[in-house]
């Protein structure tokens, strides 16, 4: 079912409009990028009167330096890091949009869902970056004191489920009460588990990760309705 899910967003290029939708979604995955790298120097000009020391050396004093080549070097590597809470944003901004054009390619039979309100979209992405962003400043903290291997694979298996939880819940809420969405959460967890670590998997490749957000979206749209119903894939 997972492989599938990928499969089908994968697959989902060959439509123009999913391939204008994937380019926007990376456009803005790339501004929220930006904000979050001016955010981290900012923290690090506040806590620190050096700035920040590269491998080399060199320094990055805060936003000063921004726009030098290694600041901007240094913010892709950072991305493997940086775009887990870039695509919870994106659930909030282009998940939906995302979602309906699935639904509306692949699952026809279905009535479109409302949309949420404003502040109920706004309200669950503050809820899920509270969580991301004192986890994912714990999983960095033990990426330093473990090493690589191991650093890596807390990183992947916290923010599999973190994604999980989030995509998952979003997805399954469009069409579900709440009770419901938790239900099929536990049913389904160890699915939405790996769907979720395949997505943060896919986050931490530098460049790559700019088209994950919308990917994501579209594969976890696609397992939900797998886990529940039969595809009817367009010629």
């Amino acid at each position: 079912m997972i492989r599938v899910a990928w499969l089908l967003a994968a697959q989902q290029f060959r439509s123009a409009h999913y391939r204008t939708l994937a380019l926007l979604g990376a456009g803005v995955s790339l501004i929220l990028l930006f904000a979050f790298y001016a955010l981290f120097l900012s923290l690090i000009g506040a806590l620190t009167e050096e700035g920040l020391v590269l491998f080399d050396g060199s320094e990055i004093t805060g936003l000063g330096t921004f726009f030098t080549g290694k600041s901007l070097f240094f913010m892709i590597f950072l991305s493997m890091f940086l775009m887990v809470p870039v695509a919870s944003v994106f659930t909030g901004l282009y998940l939906h949009d995302v979602a309906d054009m699935v639904e509306e390619i692949y699952y026809p039979h279905l009535p479109r869902p409302e949309r949420p309100s404003g502040y109920e979209t706004f309200r669950l992405t503050f809820n899920y970056i509270g969580l991301l962003l004192p986890a994912n400043i714990v999983a960095m903290i033990i990426f330093g004191l473990s090493g690589f291997f191991w650093g890596m694979v807390f990183f992947y298996a916290l923010n599999g489920w973190l994604l999980a939880r989030e995509y998952g819940d979003m997805i399954a809420s469009r069409r579900l009460p709440p009770g419901e969405v938790k239900a099929v959460r536990r049913q389904h967890r160890r699915s939405y588990g790996l769907c979720g670590v395949m997505l943060a998997i896919g986050l931490s490749i530098p460049l790559v990760n700019l088209l994950m957000p919308v990917l994501g979206a579209a594969a976890f749209t696609h397992l939900h309705h797998l886990l529940s119903r039969p595809v009817s894939v367009p010629a």
